[in-house]
């Protein structure tokens, strides 16, 4: 399924009788519901809790985690930028943006090439990576739906960048995470990157 019908799934899980899952006065249910959404060949499960911080009438916020046998991790895009730049080289770097780029363009259905079945050796495994980017970028479509806000574009232009400074030099990936880890601003995408964000940068959520 795509970005609309998966958006659709989790909107099923955080409603109830149609209503958003909110916060009480107090917070003291933040996360408190729990929702399995795929199970991986090692038995390791992705998941969401919710309601989380941003939850307001209209809109339910989440967290994506992995499940364990050591319990649940969040994940965060930082961890994510970072797993992508470990299995960037020089020689795949146009196969994992062409990758993330189809992550960013039609979601979770989609094929390893077979120039990236080594860079998924360590680290999250293809279907783990994939799914993390795509349920996050759902979270970023609820939260930030207003075009000015960008939603999971902007989400998708921090993970190529994080790619692109594993290729070359004029950027870092300390950089890249100062611009993921910005919060009451809109990073300016660099402007010495070539094509860089020409894709993403089309997409019509």
């Amino acid at each position: 399924m795509g970005y609309s019908d998966e958006k659709q799934r989790i909107i099923n899980y955080v409603t109830d009788n149609g209503k958003i899952i909110e916060l009480t006065p107090e917070r003291n249910n933040e996360k408190a519901y729990y929702q399995e959404l795929e199970t991986y060949a090692d038995m390791t499960k992705l998941a969401i809790r919710f309601p989380g911080y941003k939850t307001t009438k209209t809109k339910c916020d989440y967290c994506v985690c992995l499940v364990d046998k050591n319990g649940e991790h969040s994940i965060s895009h930082v961890e994510i930028m970072n797993d992508l730049y470990n299995k960037t080289t020089k020689c795949n770097f146009e196969y994992m943006k062409k990758y993330v780029e189809s992550v960013a363009k039609t979601g979770r259905n989609i094929k390893i090439e077979h120039g990236l079945e080594g860079a998924f050796d360590n680290g999250f495994s293809f279907e783990q990576l994939t799914d993390l980017m795509f349920f996050i970028a759902i979270q970023e479509d609820i939260n930030y739906p207003e075009v000015r806000y960008q939603g999971r574009i902007m989400c998708f232009y921090r993970y190529l960048e994080a790619i692109y400074c594993k290729a070359y030099d004029n950027h870092t990936i300390e950089e890249a995470i100062e611009k993921a880890l910005a919060r009451r601003r809109i990073p300016p995408n660099w402007q010495d990157v070539g094509d860089l964000y020409d894709v993403v940068s089309k997409i019509q959520r």
